[in-house]
């Protein structure tokens, strides 16, 4: 009987092994998805057809911005949804030859918006509730356009209410979705449990972005965004990552090390990072590593993954879908995926700080990313799973919301070009 407890134990362990090994290797656009990893290719396809269908539609609709209330893809029903406030005007759309002569009208489900806003309704709301916050500097608010729901929504911790009450009473007067943000299911890394170590076999000879990296001068970490170039001067290069890496309050030069995937022991001296508007003003810092050999790549790390443990940039782009899925690499949380879900923003901080303009994904009630994974690089896949396309750098995250700065903000605020050696 003995033995056969023993047994029944050691196949319950290599059955849970097993299990655990199965959610871990499983790629993170396929949980985001929920399909199997086999079925990513077709979906990829569906997708980057979607894309391209949203995007001659939202050429058409320029014209019809009281009639029509945002776009947003969902690959899995293979359609685009377009919100309609003035059916009369559907016809005229669908005639259109951006949409009939690539067949591309087969793709769009006209629907009535949800809440029965237009474009122009919800940018006027929008632009009221900036004007709010400039006025009483709200704390912990996300505000921004919700095509799904056809609204202009208000995330807030209720922590923070008594703090904000004087804005959110004048905020209604816009008639925006209040939605507190809940995080059901978080993830196994953002509760400060140790990483899987790497094997001291593995010789990290480069530096990939998602890496981590620590500010030696303050103890932070943080994560690489991705290798750059001064626009006017080649021989300037750097590491872009986000501006909080950076301690203002320290001041002066500030050293930056590597700090791999499950190590608690900085490698190597990749340069330092000296205070810069952009960390103010943006928050994303460069950390200078001009005449140096560090080795700094164009390549992703997705160290989890069984078949794609490198993705490899081939371009740079503006992410303007909702609804596209997009991705993000960094140091605690690895490589995870969400929705898009807003792109024209407005983040305020624990200190009152503004940021417009950031790029809202993330999985309803999933935590994908936090602490250490800021200054991460933030993609999305091409044609393959080995293929991605840049699009910025994540900088923080609130409750199931995960924030990134564009990637022509950076570029244009610092005069940069990305390192792609394949462009």
């Amino acid at each position: 009987m003995k033995n056969i407890y023993i047994l029944l134990k050691l196949l319950t362990l290599i059955f849970t092994i097993n299990k655990i090994s199965l959610v871990y290797t499983k790629e993170a656009l396929a949980e985001l998805w929920d399909v199997e990893d086999s079925d990513l290719l077709h979906y990829l396809v569906i997708e980057n057809n979607l894309v391209a269908v949203d995007t001659a539609l939202g050429k058409v609709l320029r014209g019809f911005r009281s009639s029509f209330g945002g776009t947003y893809l969902d690959v899995k029903n293979n359609t685009v949804y377009c919100n309609t406030v003035d059916e009369t005007k559907v016809p005229i759309v669908k005639s259109s030859p951006l949409l009939t002569q690539r067949g591309y009208i087969d793709f769009i489900t006209f629907k009535p918006a949800p809440a029965g806003n237009s474009i122009s309704t919800l940018r006027s709301r929008f632009k009221g509730l900036n004007q709010l916050i400039e006025v009483f500097k709200p704390i912990n608010i996300r505000v921004y356009i919700d095509h799904k729901l056809n609204d202009v929504v208000i995330l807030h911790d209720p922590k923070d209410d008594e703090e904000n009450v004087d804005f959110l009473r004048h905020a209604n007067e816009f008639n925006p979705t209040l939605i507190v943000p809940n995080v059901a299911h978080p993830h196994p890394r953002c509760n400060n449990s140790p990483q899987v170590p790497i094997s001291k076999r593995v010789i990290v000879d480069r530096i990939l972005d998602g890496d981590g990296i620590i500010n030696n001068d303050a103890g932070l970490e943080c994560s690489v965004g991705f290798w750059a170039r001064h626009a006017e001067d080649e021989d300037l290069n750097y590491l872009v990552t986000a501006g909080h890496c950076y301690n203002i309050s320290v001041g002066g030069l500030q050293e930056f090390f590597h700090l791999p995937w499950g190590s608690e022991d900085p490698r190597v001296d990749l340069g330092s990072m000296e205070f810069s508007e952009t960390i103010e003003e943006y928050d994303f810092g460069l950390i200078d590593i001009t005449g140096k050999n560090v080795g700094q790549s164009a390549i992703i790390n997705n160290i989890d993954s069984e078949n794609f443990r490198e993705l490899h940039i081939l371009e740079d782009s503006t992410m303007s879908t909702h609804g596209a899925h997009i991705c993000k690499s960094g140091l605690t949380t690895h490589v995870t995926c969400g929705f898009v879900k807003g792109l024209n923003t407005i983040t305020t901080s624990a200190n009152g700080d503004i940021l417009k303009n950031l790029i809202y994904y993330g999985k309803d009630t999933f935590q994908t990313s936090c602490g250490g994974d800021s200054g991460g690089p933030v993609f999305s896949y091409l044609n393959d799973l080995s293929t991605v396309s840049l699009h910025g750098i994540s900088i923080s995250a609130f409750f199931d919301l995960s924030e990134s700065l564009p990637l022509n903000i950076i570029l244009g605020a610092a005069e940069l070009e990305p390192v792609i050696p394949h462009q």
